[in-house]
């Protein structure tokens, strides 16, 4: 499942995701649901639109699933409001999601605050 969801943001389909992602979807951040969690995803392929998930590991305890990653992509858009700087730009994500049902109901780890810090640098 989780293998389908990376490959699912890897390839850009937001509006696949609800194929793995459960309509009341919380952690993601300051907004909960289905749609602010695309929005977020959504985000971060506008602003980096060859923005890659690469997995590092993963480890799984029943429904928790902790994913250590790396994202790569390069700013050539606007992200959270920051215009594009050309810059290439890495990663190191740890994020622990909790699956029902085959769907992710909740995620705790939210790349945005980092990239942010990253461009402002």
């Amino acid at each position: 499942m989780y293998e389908g969801y990376l490959r699912c943001c890897n390839e850009h389909r937001v509006g696949d995701l609800g194929e793995f992602v459960a309509e009341d979807v919380s952690g993601s951040g300051p907004v909960d649901g289905l749609a602010a969690y695309v929005d977020g995803v959504r985000e971060v392929i506008t602003g980096f639109p060859d923005y890659h998930w690469d997995l590092q590991q993963v480890l799984v305890d029943g429904d928790t699933v902790a994913a250590r990653l790396v994202g790569r992509g390069t700013h050539t858009g606007v992200f959270a409001g920051i215009a594009p700087t050309g810059r290439r730009l890495s990663t190191q994500e740890l994020v622990v999601y909790r699956i029902v049902g085959r769907r992710i109901v909740n995620c705790w780890g939210d790349l945005h605050p980092v990239v942010r810090d990253a461009l402002s640098r």
